[in-house]
């Protein structure tokens, strides 16, 4: 399989992936909506009250199943 081959791939499972979780929110407009810094949010994560999800550069949160601390 080729380079190219296989970055196709890669990048067609994570849009699969992507579709998969709309219900995800980017992590700025999640912050802006909740009124919270996104320090608040990273350490709230490093604390297991919540998960963020990477996909690429880019980092959201669902909602959901955010913990107030």
């Amino acid at each position: 399989m080729s380079l190219e081959e296989n970055i196709r791939k890669i990048v067609a499972e994570e849009i699969q992936k992507a579709g998969k979780q709309s219900d995800l929110v980017p992590l700025a407009e999640f912050c802006k909506e909740k009124n919270l810094s996104r320090v608040t949010v990273w350490r709230a994560e490093k604390q297991g009250k919540m998960k963020l999800t990477r996909i690429g550069k880019k980092v959201f949160v669902s909602p959901q199943q955010f913990i107030n601390a």
